[in-house]
């Protein structure tokens, strides 16, 4: 018993340790999108929902939520730290590869196109990565 109560600790003590990782990690890959003038604002919500609209529109039900949950504002993230950094490093990652192939004279006029106009086989940033990868020669 004693044995699984230390290992609780630990367990515990190491997903904090992550989680503040985590939060270094993403604050350092925001910084450095900013620097590159990437736009992330569909990263956070742009207005604020009213108390009773999350998740499905009545207060009725809502048992399941933590007492301390309140609704997201404008300027909340909208997603939790381990996907938002995912979400930003996947916009520097391709930001890095565009430049490169703008640098190495790379065309990638076809691929990089918005997604809502786009018709092809490169329809996720990570098969855009890909291809721009195969471009460069990597």
């Amino acid at each position: 018993m004693v044995a699984f109560v230390a290992l609780s600790g630990v367990a515990v003590g190491a997903t904090v340790v992550s989680q503040k990782l985590i939060e270094q990690r993403l604050d350092s890959e925001i910084a450095k999108a900013k620097a590159n003038g990437i736009d992330l604002e569909d990263l956070y919500y742009d207005f604020d929902l009213p108390g009773d609209a999350y998740p499905f529109g009545d207060a009725e039900g809502m048992d399941w939520v933590p007492k301390d949950w309140k609704p997201p504002k404008k300027g909340d993230a909208r997603f939790l730290p381990s996907r938002m950094l995912g979400q930003v490093q996947t916009r520097n990652k391709m930001y890095e590869l565009v430049q490169e192939c703008n640098t190495k004279g790379v065309d990638i006029s076809d691929i990089s196109v918005p997604f809502d106009v786009y018709e092809g086989e490169f329809d996720t940033n990570q098969k855009r990565m890909m291809e721009m990868r195969k471009r460069l020669g990597k």
